[in-house]
């Protein structure tokens, strides 16, 4: 199984777990959020990540998922990514992290596309008089 680590500014990433834990029923195994705080110097937040990483890998890797593609969150991982064994995609939503914890059973590639996937498929302007 594909660790999940969610690294976000804020407390998004640990309400994002929250949200799918109550879809889902359950929290999720191997699945944790990490925040960035803006005082946090750029050296410590890749060790504590770093630390995150070694407890999430069960041998299969870890996907990373982030909010905003060239925010700190995403400048950090950078660093971090090993494709293969620690990949990463911006741009989080619900629907990516419930897609990404359904079927992170399959390889990086196959998880990473149904990830991105579920992000698109979520966001659907709603028209009045439609149900959803």
């Amino acid at each position: 199984m594909i660790g999940i680590l969610l690294i976000t500014h804020g407390e998004l990433g640990k309400s994002l777990i929250e949200c799918a834990t109550h879809i889902l029923g359950d929290k999720p195994a191997f699945l944790e959020a990490f925040m960035i705080e803006n005082d946090c110097a750029h050296e410590k937040m890749f060790s504590d990540i770093s630390e995150k990483i070694k407890g999430l890998d069960q041998g299969q890797g870890v996907l990373i998922l982030t909010d905003i593609f060239g925010a700190t969150p995403c400048n950090i991982i950078t660093k971090i990514i090993q494709p293969g064994k620690v990949d990463a995609i911006a741009g989080i939503n619900l629907s990516m992290l419930i897609r990404s914890i359904n079927y992170r059973h399959e390889s990086f590639d196959a998880l990473i596309a149904k990830a991105i996937q579920g992000a698109i498929d979520g966001i659907i302007h709603i028209q009045s008089n439609q149900s959803c």
